[in-house]
């Protein structure tokens, strides 16, 4: 298809240059997307090898920023897709840095703190990569940082994990294959028992009697933010003190998710607000045929646990 050509000829600055195909918009799928966007990152990248050694926190960002700038121009230029994108990526990270912000504050007298990430949906890595380079840059010397992300499809966890490494953040970010067995998945199962073997991990020198999610993003199945969100309640692993983000509630009409954490809002048991912004990649800086286009509305819902669920 033309909307994946190769990028080896594209003038440096000048990303907007080149129009995405009509074929291409807004809520268009196509077989190998992924895979080509993928073959564009390490096309756009100087060197796509893993180093010999470990990379040090500057080789770190500078690799991460280039692999998330690949991916916005690969989605602005070629094909649109469904990562969380620049305007509500600058949402998700004002809220991890408050969660990471209260989280300093309550332990200031403590050391080695555990701060917990985990995503629902990792697609391409694209949030993972956005959230592990935050932390990065954030510098927690206090705090013993470590994300978990997830994703049902075997496919888009390879080509996740693949992306992390070309960051540099893989000994930050754990990828995890979640199943379903024609009725339900096992992700509250998979989350509970990696977080208590990192617990348990003789490198951790911090004790502690809880396994807890400080920071949870929703990205993945629609029709699961509700019952996953529930089975993460259930299992003890959310509790006082967790915030929680939630992508795409206004666009895909989440309202059974939306309605419950209201009705938790209405219990005292969180606080939550609804973000106004936009659908990734779908503003009039993407120009089609020559026509500006309007960015279609969306909503990130944001919700503080107050008090155990």
């Amino acid at each position: 298809m033309e909307c994946f050509g190769d990028s080896s000829d594209d003038e440096e600055g000048n990303e907007m240059a080149i129009k995405r195909d009509e074929s291409c918009g807004v809520c268009s799928f196509h077989q190998n997307t992924e895979a080509s966007l993928l073959t564009h990152v390490r096309n756009s990248l100087k060197s796509a090898s893993s180093p010999t050694s470990p990379p040090d926190e500057h080789t770190k960002l500078q690799r991460s920023s280039d692999v998330l700038k690949a991916i916005d121009e690969f989605c602005m230029s070629r094909h649109w897709m469904m990562h969380v994108g620049p305007e509500k990526g600058d949402i998700l990270l004002q809220s991890l840095h408050d969660a990471m912000n209260t989280k300093r504050i309550c332990s200031s007298l403590e050391s080695n703190i555990p701060f917990v990430v985990v995503e629902l949906g990792t697609y391409c890595g694209y949030a993972s990569v956005l959230m592990g380079r935050a932390i990065c840059e954030a510098k927690p010397v206090t705090m013993n940082c470590h994300m978990i992300t997830t994703e049902i499809h075997r496919e888009y966890a390879e080509i996740a994990s693949e992306m992390i490494r070309l960051s540099g953040m893989d000994d930050l970010i754990s990828v995890l294959q979640i199943s379903y067995d024609g009725h339900d998945t096992d992700i509250a199962s998979v989350v509970g028992k990696s977080l208590k073997n990192r617990n348990d991990s003789p490198k951790q020198n911090h004790q502690t009697t809880r396994t807890m999610i400080d920071f949870l993003f929703i990205d993945h199945d629609k029709d699961a933010y509700k019952s996953d969100l529930c089975k993460l309640e259930a299992s003890g692993m959310i509790c006082r003190g967790t915030k929680v983000v939630a992508d795409n509630v206004l666009f895909a009409c989440i309202d059974d998710y939306m309605g419950y954490v209201q009705q938790r809002e209405k219990e005292g048991i969180v606080k939550t607000r609804t973000i106004p912004c936009h659908v990734e990649y779908s503003g009039d800086s993407n120009v089609q045929l020559g026509e500006h286009l309007q960015p279609y509305q969306d909503g990130v819902e944001i919700t503080d646990y107050l008090r155990d669920p």
